[in-house]
């Protein structure tokens, strides 16, 4: 199963420095003042499902309304189906938004506390005596996350129901990563052993008690658990790659695996009752849903991350798994809300630059549609005259030519290749940014012209 996808907020941060589909199921909901900004949003989505970025269910909501309900590209490209607003996605790491609310609930109703140590509930849990059950929530825990140990090859195990015991031997014994409470590491473990608590607290199943004090209040009733289990018709197939030249679709791992960490499957309609239930501050006290939005370790609360775009804050939950990404920010102040469900995806992928562009349209502020992506092979001679570092100490672009592309590093997050359009402009695939490099009187490249969210930004090529 390798890594439950998580959003990689500094990376991000770097970047923001600065024809209708024929396939596409669409409900357009609101006033008639909303309906110009539907079809901004709905054109935003075509592009961006023409160049491959987007394959599935949005929703877009203002001040409780929706404005913007459309579903776009394949349900099974096999089948020809196609995806529409009440296709069933799994919400993998959204899932412990809800393990979190639950948690929470069973404080309120005394049943446990967050300063408990987990021993409480295992007692055999190793150095269980110093983890307390707020570090599970926070990604606090230390301990050893157990889907970096399972990947493609797992798919015998991950596809199939597994017991838990299966489960807590790839993590139990493992040595704390640090003291608990003192460090962070997005961590699946720790939210695996968040629902047994629950179980241990309540006598029920962690599934009953979610249907119990989260599903059925909010009459959710396109969602549940055994994604495997639907019937085609309603769920979306997921595809690792998913193009005009490449269709790979990827076995879903079982719910028995991601348990409480990652199972739940919704609908972006269901997934809108969610986002109202928490606007409203129902289910929680005021106080508890404070404390879960305040920012514990790394922009995480209890379930939930805090994080801003645009100078506005939002409220955030995300996951992914090779086949499925799915997406909530919500902005309390401006009371908007934007779910997005994909079933194409692949490791490290997140629906954060889409749901940027979207966020732009609502607040009206500049945007770009999304362009295909032609990425053109070039020489390595051409490719190498736009090697070098553009920018200023504090913030730097440095490109250099492997295996004969040209990559970025931008702020130490890491290598980026870049697609090529022509010799001088340069995308980011997963990113709709684009690079230009612009040329002085004696042919070499002096300066770098960075595109992103309608404006542009540059930067001189360093001496």
């Amino acid at each position: 199963m390798g890594r439950l996808i998580k959003l990689n907020l500094r990376a991000f941060a770097v970047l923001m420095f600065l024809s209708f589909s024929a396939f596409a199921q669409s409900k357009i909901e609101g006033n008639n003042n909303a309906l110009g900004l539907a079809y901004k949003l709905d054109a935003y989505l075509v592009s961006a499902t023409d160049a491959y970025k987007f394959n599935g269910s949005a929703l877009v909501a203002k001040n409780g309304e929706i404005i913007f309900h459309k579903a776009y590209g394949w349900k099974d490209a096999v089948s020809k189906s196609t995806n529409d607003t009440a296709t069933h996605f799994p919400i993998l790491s959204i899932t412990k938004s809800f393990t979190a609310v639950v948690l929470l609930k069973l404080v309120e109703q005394g049943k446990l506390s967050l300063q408990d140590n987990l021993t409480k509930f295992l007692p055999d849990y190793p150095q269980g005596g110093k983890i307390k059950v707020e570090h599970l929530l926070t990604h606090s825990s230390g301990i050893y996350n157990y889907t970096n140990d399972i990947d493609e090859a797992d798919s015998a195990v991950v596809n199939h129901p597994v017991s838990r015991q299966k489960v807590l031997d790839i993590f139990y014994s493992k040595p704390l990563e640090f003291k608990p409470g003192k460090g962070f590491s997005y961590n699946n473990s720790g939210y695996y052993l968040a629902g047994l608590v629950i179980e241990k607290a309540t006598g029920k199943s962690f599934e009953q008690n979610v249907r119990e004090l989260i599903l059925e209040p909010l009459d959710m009733s396109n969602s549940g658990f055994d994604f495997q289990a639907l019937p085609a018709g309603v769920k979306a197939t997921g595809y690792q790659f998913l193009s005009e030249k490449e269709q790979k679709p990827y076995a879903f791992l079982h719910n028995t695996v991601s348990f409480s960490a990652a199972s739940i499957y919704s609908t972006t309609g269901d997934l809108f009752k969610w986002t109202e239930a928490i606007a409203q501050g129902k289910l929680l006290s005021t106080d508890t849903w404070n404390e879960a939005f305040t920012a514990k370790n790394n922009g995480y609360g209890h379930g939930f991350q805090m994080a801003n775009f645009g100078n506005r804050n939002f409220i955030k939950s995300a996951g992914g798994y090779p086949g499925y990404v799915s997406e909530i920010v919500y902005y309390p102040e401006e009371k908007v809300t934007i779910i997005l469900l994909k079933n194409v995806g692949n490791y490290g992928q997140s629906l954060w630059p889409i749901t940027m562009g979207l966020s732009n349209i609502v607040f009206q502020s500049p945007y770009d549609l999304w362009l295909p992506r032609k990425d053109l092979k070039l020489s390595e001679e051409v490719l190498r005259r736009n090697e070098g570092s553009y920018g200023t100490n504090k913030f730097r672009f440095n490109f250099t030519v492997q295996n004969g592309q040209l990559h970025t590093t931008i702020g130490g997050i890491g290598s980026l290749r870049l697609l090529a359009e022509s010799e001088d402009i340069f995308l980011l695939d997963d990113f709709n940014t684009q690079f230009r490099f612009v040329k002085g009187s004696d042919g070499k490249v002096e300066k770098l012209i960075i595109h992103e969210h309608g404006k542009d930004f540059e930067l001189k090529k360093a001496k």
